[in-house]
């Protein structure tokens, strides 16, 4: 896969389409690659005994996801929004394998 041009650099609508199906196809390998650690997460906890949720640690997850946001100048409510979906993801399915194992 080429690297992205920037959104300036778009010539026309079906440049930039290209350029965002491109993006959301690396997005979707960053959440795969994402969903791997999380896997290593539930057997680390398992074999430590530690719960699916830890409160402390979704919201230290959430914070520095806003913050990084900000930084970005990107909207921090809505990037909050996307991660608990994707955390609340990740503890359902951490969840189920340590009770099935």
């Amino acid at each position: 896969m080429t690297e992205l041009i920037k959104p300036d650099d778009c010539k026309n609508m079906d440049e930039l389409r290209h350029q965002l199906d491109k993006l959301d196809v690396k997005m979707v390998k960053l959440l795969a690659n994402r969903a791997e650690f999380i896997d290593r997460a539930t057997e680390l906890k398992k074999l430590n005994g530690m719960p699916a949720r830890i409160p402390e640690r979704i919201e230290r997850v959430v914070f520095n996801a806003r913050n990084t946001a900000g930084e970005l100048n990107l909207d921090p409510e809505l990037v909050e929004k996307i991660w608990r979906i994707l955390i609340d993801w990740s503890i359902q399915r951490e969840a189920k394998i340590i009770r099935e194992e």
